[in-house]
């Protein structure tokens, strides 16, 4: 079987390396061929993918390889090496990424959708979210050196804990399949996937592949609330203090404050701008294979028929 690995050799903590992943895919018959996602030179491959497109990284390498892939019918594998790893953790793929090159033969396949929101970029692709407000001013880049890898989820939700007890509430109206949610906004996140950030499972209800977006949002008489569920460890909180949604398509009218997409922030527009955010009609097909040394921190995965062959 023919194998694309696009690999983030900085992911993570740097583990495992080009040369244990190559040994470990050949090891369970794969015929490889290798790029690093440092360089623009995997985007040409894309164009022309292997029977399988194998991407090791966290979820901004997953992100920015998925946005280059055009044919949605190409088989794709995630190894989780990233520090939170939202993507995979929400399919249910956990596990050391030797363990699950192992099972990638014959694994169930489940659909993952692919948003896409138009403003004053344009039009961007995005798998995690699109977000207003404090949860987006959080993601803003520091300067600062990262923190150890065992650290980074910790920092990154008091970081979040901070900017949500210095938040202040914007009143405005959300449109979500036309309804309109209207309330004084401490954040709003338009989900494709349930947990984001520092590994949080912000919306447990979310399905990566059931084509609809989680609005997702946290009213100003909540926030003290919301800073003591991040308190709990990820593995063992109760459901977030949150009010939830769900749309085909989601606008809104952007005239103040922080949005990021994905990892990609963005301080304030410049002039008033309608946001409009929906999801592709095709997914991405993502194998889910077996051999996880730990249960995922949400919902199981639905398996279609089809397998990696």
């Amino acid at each position: 079987m023919r194998a694309f690995l696009v690999h983030n050799p900085t992911s993570g903590s740097g583990r495992p390396t080009a040369e244990a992943l190559l040994a470990a895919l050949d090891q369970a018959g794969f015929s490889t061929t290798y790029s690093t996602s440092k360089d623009g030179a995997y985007k040409s491959a894309l164009e022309h993918p292997a029977d399988i497109l194998i991407i090791a990284g966290g979820d901004g390498t997953v992100g920015k390889i998925a946005r280059y892939l055009s044919d949605r019918k190409t088989l794709v594998a995630i190894l989780p090496t990233g520090t939170a790893n939202n993507v995979s953790r929400s399919l249910g793929i956990i596990g050391e990424a030797e363990i699950l090159i192992q099972g990638l033969r014959g694994a169930p396949v489940k659909r993952l959708d692919v948003g896409i929101a138009a403003g004053p970029w344009g039009t961007q692709h995005f798998l995690e979210s699109v977000g207003w407000g404090a949860f987006a001013k959080a993601v803003e880049p520091s300067g600062e050196r990262k923190a150890p890898k065992h650290e980074r989820i910790q920092k990154g939700r008091k970081i979040f804990a901070k900017t949500l007890s210095e938040a202040k509430p914007k009143r405005f109206t959300v449109m979500a399949d036309g309804n309109a949610i209207e309330e004084d906004f401490i954040f709003v996140e338009v989900l494709n996937l349930g947990m984001t950030g520092p590994r949080m499972l912000i919306s447990p209800s979310a399905e990566p592949g059931d084509q609809l977006l989680d609005v997702v949002y946290l009213k100003a008489e909540r926030r003290q609330e919301m800073i003591d569920w991040l308190e709990h460890e990820p593995e063992d909180q109760p459901p977030p203090p949150l009010e939830v949604s769900k749309a085909r398509k989601v606008t809104f009218v952007w005239d103040e404050g922080p949005l990021r997409i994905d990892d990609e922030f963005f301080p304030g527009p410049e002039l008033e701008s309608n946001i409009i955010i929906e999801l592709e009609r095709d997914s991405l097909r993502v194998c889910v294979p077996e051999g996880r040394d730990e249960h995922p921190a949400s919902i199981e995965p639905e398996t279609s028929g089809s397998e990696a062959s």
